[in-house]
């Protein structure tokens, strides 16, 4: 049933990358230019909703995002539908060392509260030029979990590397698509039948509605490492959103069944929620660049 699933959607994938091939001509002729062999920027932000993007911070340029998950919408008016309950907040800070390179600083209040040391850089990037076709990044992090604990714990129990390939396309001024496969270590796991290892791969989409408005799309698979009892497909994180660009800010605003904003928590499933028994929540990140 797993592999099914899986091989509807690669059929899926596949058949979306057929379809807006066809758009690839024009979109030189889409796209305003003096002539400069310049990048293609695929996406608005550098994170689609929860998973990290090709976008590139500028040489120089100093990004500061605070993201929000609230509690689920099944809770009712009761609890304003989760808006009463803050159940993750993510502060960071993105600096771009060139216009290939950047770090970043993040801490998470979720129950570990997580320390993320971050590098991204740019392997290859899409060109307005017939050549490459694709951009292709590198996503690496370093989590320290700072939580007082009731146990004691060595720092190297405290730790987690997440490692990511990020591979993007745009097929034209409106549409790109993402698939991102990423490895990541934890140093300690929940049980002995917790992987310490795991494999997954986010599929990503943005569409853009208007000049200032995309609709994204973000699936992450997690690979049944996990044994039978404690792998659940249907915990898989699910995100629908809008990234909506103002001036300096870009506001993003999602829906998801992830309950924690850091991949190397939400990979692990156990944290999530089922996206279709509509046990979902609402949450936001808004970003303001500076430059130096």
């Amino acid at each position: 049933m797993r592999l099914k699933v899986i091989l509807i959607i690669v059929f899926q994938i596949l058949c979306c990358g057929c379809l807006l091939a066809q758009e690839e001509n024009t979109l030189l002729n889409q796209i305003d230019t003096i002539g400069e062999d310049r990048p293609v920027k695929g996406f608005k932000s550098s994170r689609l909703i929860l998973g990290q993007s090709t976008v590139q911070l500028a040489e120089r340029e100093l990004q500061f995002r605070v993201s929000h998950l609230f509690g689920r919408i099944t809770d009712g008016i009761e609890e304003l539908y989760g808006l009463d309950q803050m159940y993750n907040v993510d502060l960071s800070f993105e600096y771009g060392i060139t216009n290939r390179s950047q770090v970043g600083l993040a801490r998470s209040n979720d129950f570990d509260k997580t320390v993320q040391l971050s590098f991204k850089r740019a392997l290859i990037r899409q060109s307005l030029q017939n050549s490459p076709k694709f951009s292709l990044s590198y996503f690496g992090s370093f989590n320290i979990k700072t939580r007082n604990y009731d146990e004691s714990r060595s720092f190297s129990d405290r730790l987690e590397y997440v490692n990511q390939l990020l591979l993007s396309r745009r097929f034209s001024k409106k549409i790109a698509v993402q698939i991102s496969p990423s490895y990541t270590y934890l140093s300690r796991v929940l049980t002995n039948q917790h992987p310490h290892s795991l494999l997954a791969t986010n599929f990503g989409v943005s569409t853009s509605i208007t000049k200032s408005t995309n609709f994204n799309i973000e699936y992450i698979y997690t690979f049944p490492t996990f044994t039978s009892d404690l792998y659940d497909f249907k915990k898989n994180v699910l995100s629908l959103g809008f990234d909506i660009e103002t001036g300096g800010h870009v506001f993003q605003v999602y829906i998801t069944n992830s309950t924690r904003v850091q991949p190397g928590s939400f990979i692990q499933q156990y944290n999530n929620d089922n996206f279709f028994d509509g046990d979902i929540h609402i949450g936001f990140s808004i970003m303001r660049s500076f430059n130096f």
